[in-house]
């Protein structure tokens, strides 16, 4: 099990990404897929935000409790940044610096 010690700093999340890829075997995933791939998690974070604000139609499904709501936006939030990680990786960007 990989683990990430709280309050990393940003060169051991950039780590951490890295060794995920590797547990997972996604480092043979290439730039501009992950691109695809951050784009699509961008959207969910587009469409959480919206059911956190409330900002689409529901119909009769009842809207989340807020809390839960931005659990979601949070879940969300960490899986762009994985992808923007990973992106940094692939390019050899030390995101701290």
């Amino acid at each position: 099990m990989i683990e990430l010690p709280a309050q990393a700093p940003m060169a051991d999340l950039q780590r951490y990404v890295h060794d995920l890829e590797t547990m997972h075997g996604w480092l043979d995933v290439d730039l501009v897929h992950n691109c695809f791939l951050m784009g699509e998690e961008v959207g969910e974070l587009f469409k959480a935000v919206r059911k956190y604000e409330r900002l689409w139609d529901q119909g009769e499904v009842e809207a989340p409790a807020k809390d839960a709501a931005r659990d979601h936006v949070g879940e969300e939030i960490v899986d762009v940044l994985n992808y923007l990680l990973a992106i940094a990786n692939r390019l050899d960007i030390d995101v701290e610096a």
